[in-house]
């Protein structure tokens, strides 16, 4: 699998399922899922931390203009 780089950083190319009912109301209020997923990870991530080291904030990955792709899992 190739690397993805933005602006120094190296992001994971990964797979979620979420509610057919929730893609499609996130694309209608234009949320982007990437950069959602990553502001809650690093929210969640960042509160189980509390004392310890920060996560580094990042700029957001450009959000998913389309998830209609089929992946096998």
């Amino acid at each position: 699998m190739s690397e993805i780089r933005r602006k120094g950083i190296i992001y994971a190319q990964t797979c979620v399922q979420i509610p057919e009912s929730l893609r499609d109301a996130a694309r209608e209020q234009g949320i982007g899922l990437s950069s959602t997923l990553t502001d809650a990870l690093e929210k969640k991530i960042n509160k189980g931390n509390a004392g310890t080291k920060q996560l580094p904030t990042n700029e957001a990955p450009a959000s998913l203009s389309s998830t209609d792709k089929q992946v096998d899992v």
